[in-house]
């Protein structure tokens, strides 16, 4: 079940980003309040939109509301942020992948706080990613994954929640095998992708793995 939570972030292109859940064919898209405005500009129908509602333009409002869209209005004085609602909301439809767009730019903080949720949702035994105009970002756990991409595609590695040990990178311009990354040295930033496709491994900790399109 892959669901898309679409945020009140930046979003510059519309169109590839529109193409990017055409594509994808999710099952459930739900928007957080202002992430609303975002599928709106791209002519996209969510299922739910979720929060206290503050962000969302009344012409957004009202052409969704005659659309049949759900809405879940929260009190603005609540524990958890809207996108933690809206993660609450993909589990109960039993989602096995869920994509965040417009998670990044705008304010720091909440930009910070939308990556750390990709940690959230991995050991809730989702599948995570955050994708951008540009990046797409991964959480890897004491698993491999694979990358799929571009050669010449930028690739940086970095450790969450402390040391990353016996980290092992493939088919990138500085491989990796068996090394045990420091959680304070950015080591693992801006590697490139020689092959269309790379390998991330780490057999002790997590890391965040994002890719530069």
């Amino acid at each position: 079940m892959k669901v898309c939570i679409v945020l009140n972030g930046e979003i510059s292109n519309y169109n590839k980003l529109k193409n990017h859940i055409l594509k994808e064919n999710y099952d459930y898209i739900i928007c957080a309040d202002g992430g609303a405005n975002h599928t709106y500009n791209m002519k996209i129908k969510p299922n739910f939109i979720i929060g206290d509602l503050d962000s969302v333009k009344e012409e957004v409002r009202i052409y969704y509301k005659n659309s049949d869209v759900k809405f879940e209005k929260f009190p603005a004085k609540k524990n958890e942020t809207d996108t933690e609602l809206c993660i609450y909301l993909a589990q109960k439809l039993n989602a096995t992948n869920i994509d965040f767009l417009g998670a990044l730019g705008g304010r720091i903080d909440h930009m910070i706080a939308n990556i750390n949720l990709l940690y959230y949702v991995k050991m809730q035994g989702i599948i995570p990613r955050i994708i951008s105009d540009n990046e797409e970002i991964y959480i890897v756990d004491n698993e491999e994954i694979e990358i799929y991409g571009k050669k010449g595609d930028v690739i940086s590695v970095i450790p969450i929640n402390g040391d990353a040990k016996y980290v092992t990178l493939s088919n990138l311009e500085y491989p990796l095998e068996n090394y045990n990354m420091k959680f304070y040295l950015p080591l693992g930033i801006s590697n490139v992708m020689i092959e269309n496709k790379c390998k991330i491994k780490v057999d002790e900790g997590s890391l965040l793995v994002i890719k530069n399109k």
